[in-house]
């Protein structure tokens, strides 16, 4: 008898909670709000050492003769490589930068006098336009107008001071972050003897086997992804740089750089590299920067349609239709997060899937 009423009061149990979940469903959502605003900063630590743990297992298997500080010296490569990586960037794309500003800067001026210029001669031939702004009426300015003006003011000083203060709070939880990451990659075998202790002593070993299954096909995942987005920048970076050398446009270097390796946040990414891009070609030459973006639209296609999906879809093993329906799906849902993670989620997804219907259909 009991053993025909447990799994009936088992049922009753989680209908239950169902119910009273969908019930009060808007405090359950601030819950999790909550959490994830508590958890963030040991999250982003979690995710910037799985991260920085790939290509310091890399270096720890080359060091593997070592007896001893093996994982102190990998760490400390790993983090002198990737500090040398954004120095070499940041060498390559300043000084470029700081000229393109210097000569935007300047002509500023003659861009202001020659629109002064055009707009006096529109005014001397058309003298009926000229009569229409004179006939304008200019509205009186109260002092009440202007006392509100400088509280507009005061308030915008205001809001200049806490953008320094978030700046300066954004770069302390980030240091806090590397901390945090550090310490983790440190002692990363810590945290695995805990899951499979944990695991052995509430999952059965078939079960237990099945879990290990998914989060090692979850795992490899998500590094062939990061590695295939590197691959494809590089790529980008390259083919952006050597066409506008063949172009012969100016800032190529730079402007090849930046548009690879800002086109990791997909399709925002690619907006932003060429809207910079033209900005700094038209410094020098409005015909140039037409013709660089042409030629950027023509490349983001191909970049789009052929290397992005055989690139990171071939490294994840995702089909390149299902590729850009993760990006375009999953980044409506979760903006750039969404765009960054969808990839190796679906990817995850689709692998366990199919290796399930593969099981299935073999029964």
């Amino acid at each position: 008898m009991s053993k025909i009423k447990d799994p009936v009061w088992k049922y009753i149990i989680v209908v239950t909670l169902i119910i009273i979940g969908l019930l009060n469903l808007g405090t359950i959502f601030q819950g999790v709000v909550s959490v994830w605003n508590a958890s963030y900063t040991v999250m982003m630590a979690i995710g910037l050492a799985y991260i920085i743990n790939i290509l310091m297992s890399h270096i720890e298997r080359a060091l593997k003769s070592l007896k001893k500080g093996k994982r102190v010296i990998s760490l400390l490569l790993a983090l002198l490589l990737i500090v040398l990586f954004l120095v070499l960037l940041v060498q390559l794309i300043l000084p470029s930068l700081q000229n393109a500003i210097e000569v935007f800067t300047r002509s500023v001026p003659e861009a202001i006098a020659s629109m002064n210029t055009f707009l006096e001669d529109i005014f001397k031939n058309n003298p009926q336009i000229a009569g229409f702004f004179q006939n304008m009426e200019v509205p009186n300015i109260e002092p009440a107008t202007i006392y509100s003006w400088l509280l507009g003011g005061s308030k915008g000083v205001s809001n200049v001071l806490g953008a320094v203060l978030g700046i300066v709070g954004n770069v302390i939880n980030w240091v806090l972050i590397l901390i945090l990451a550090i310490y983790f990659l440190l002692d990363k075998e810590r945290f695995f003897r805990l899951y499979h202790r944990l695991t052995k002593l509430y999952m059965k070993p078939k079960h237990k086997e099945i879990l290990d299954s998914c989060l090692d096909t979850v795992n490899q995942t998500f590094h062939s992804f990061i590695g295939g987005q590197f691959i494809e920048a590089c790529i980008l970076a390259t083919l952006c740089s050597v066409g506008m050398l063949l172009l012969r446009m100016p800032y190529a270097v730079m402007i090849g750089i930046m548009v690879g390796f800002i086109n990791i946040i997909p399709m925002v990414g690619a907006y932003i590299g060429g809207v910079v891009g033209f900005l700094m070609v038209l410094t020098v030459s409005p015909v140039q920067a037409v013709i660089f973006l042409v030629y950027l639209v023509v490349l983001q296609q191909i970049e789009s349609n052929l290397i992005y999906p055989k690139v990171v879809g071939n490294s994840v093993g995702l089909p390149g239709i299902y590729v850009m329906i993760s990006v375009i799906v999953l980044g409506s849902l979760a903006g750039i997060p969404g765009m960054l993670l969808g990839i190796p989620s679906v990817a995850s997804l689709y692998k366990l899937l199919r290796r399930y219907i593969t099981y299935k259909e073999g029964l």
